[in-house]
């Protein structure tokens, strides 16, 4: 039995930093890195993964901790942070901007399991980043101490240089746990490398370099402090959040989980931008070599991406306010408001395609070639608007639902009861 010392004060290992950065001075660390991301970026797509040297400077820049809980060494910064820091990164890479985000901000993610698992992991692991795979499937056995875990799982970004992963599987037929007394559909389990294969599978259009590959489960024990009911992760005041008073351990997982892929979205579609307008510069018209720059439908075009880029990013910028306020007023959200949120990620995602669509569009074939920044981050973006959190459909309807008086289907919404609604939105 582990023995747990609880409070601000309290770190069993002496780990507190012994200097945080500001928000300011790391979103900085973030762009002093752009040029040399722009420079990494073709070899870090043929790689299909973040090479050595990104991710180590990645680490010297403190990146991987913005989400860490100062107790076991991290910085824990407010909300928001994360998306400065990823918008910048984007710029120069989305492929790093997403590892950056998406998966160093989990850790976010491991501070919500039970305070046992924390105290056995952390202190081994204080640079720790945390892989996680939701897409799949798994399945967890009870015992009398654990799970058995069997399973595949896709696209687990940064698999091959993480500390650890997350999954989360369905209970068998035996899904009645003695050990919490209730009956749960999904449970996450946290794996150590030794635990999982990796099967590298990733080769896709657009964010190549993130290293999202599958891992496989084959009848693994897991001891019960290393697992989470899903409901449990999702929900306000988790198992872990006794180690941490900080309330970006307290809040609702969903509303604040979506926003990860916010910065590698506005960073692609900037950095797309600002490649266009350094390329195009010194284009000239092809039958008569006048300045590409001079042309009115060229200035026209560019201004609306520019623009578009700029609405999203005070959609984004508004929504990440909004949590960091709400949640340090230790508010909960009501379902209507979860709904608005993920219409207007959505929305800000389409405006961001869309502006990356007609810069790399008005490049003709200059912008369609394999070395071509604009064509790059025109695929990342596309790739990133993919996202289960960014889909178009499933973000709009229950919003027009809600406009026509009719059911959503959501219980947080429609006051009804659904035990298995947060586990369906963590798992899809």
């Amino acid at each position: 039995m582990v023995r747990l010392y609880y409070g601000r004060e309290g770190c069993m290992d002496g780990s507190i930093p012994s200097y945080i950065p500001t928000r300011k001075e790391i979103v900085q660390s973030a762009k002093d890195l752009v040029s040399s991301l722009r420079e990494r970026a073709i070899e870090t797509e043929n790689n299909r993964e973040l090479l050595p040297e990104t991710i180590r400077d990645l680490k010297e820049a403190g990146i991987h901790k913005i989400f860490t809980p100062r107790r076991y060494g991290g910085y824990e910064m407010d909300w928001g942070v994360h998306v400065d820091v990823s918008r910048e990164l984007g710029r120069g890479c989305g492929s790093t901007s997403w590892v950056s985000s998406v998966v160093y901000c989990h850790t976010w993610l491991l501070a919500r399991f039970s305070p046992e698992c924390q105290e056995e992991f952390w202190p081994k692991h204080p640079d720790a980043i945390i892989a996680t795979a939701f897409a799949g499937g798994g399945s967890m056995i009870e015992t009398d101490k654990g799970f058995i875990l069997s399973g595949e799982w896709r696209f687990s970004s940064g698999i091959n240089h993480s500390d650890c992963a997350v999954v989360a599987a369905k209970i068998g037929e035996d899904g009645d746990s003695a050990h919490s007394g209730k009956t749960h559909t999904f449970r996450m389990a946290m794996l150590l490398p030794s635990e999982y294969e990796i099967i590298e599978t990733w080769d896709s259009e657009g964010l190549k370099g993130t290293g999202s590959h599958n891992i496989k489960v084959n009848e693994q024990f897991v001891p019960f402090h290393r697992t989470i009911l899903t409901e449990d992760a999702a929900g306000t005041k988790p198992p872990g959040s006794v180690l941490h008073e900080k309330y970006i351990y307290n809040v609702e997982f969903a509303p604040y989980f979506y926003t990860l892929v916010a910065g590698p979205m506005l960073g692609t579609a900037m950095g797309a931008l600002e490649e266009y307008a350094l390329q195009t510069k010194s284009r000239s018209g092809q039958m008569f070599k006048e300045s590409v720059v001079d042309q009115i439908p060229v200035q026209v075009r560019v201004g609306e991406s520019a623009a578009e880029i700029h609405a999203a990013h005070i959609i984004v910028e508004n929504m990440n306010n909004f949590l960091h306020e709400e949640g340090y007023a230790g508010r909960d959200l009501p379902g209507k408001t979860l709904l608005t949120m993920k219409r207007d990620l959505a929305y800000a995602s389409k405006q961001c395609v869309s502006a990356v669509s007609r810069l790399s569009g008005m490049m003709g074939v200059t912008a369609q070639t394999g070395r071509n920044a604009v064509q790059r981050h025109f695929r990342d973006c596309r790739t990133i608007s993919m996202h289960g959190g960014l889909q178009w459909d499933s973000a709009m309807g229950p919003n027009g639902k809600i406009i026509f008086g009719l059911p959503t289907g959501d219980p947080k919404v429609d006051e009804s009861s659904s035990s298995n609604k947060l586990d369906r939105a963590l798992i899809n």
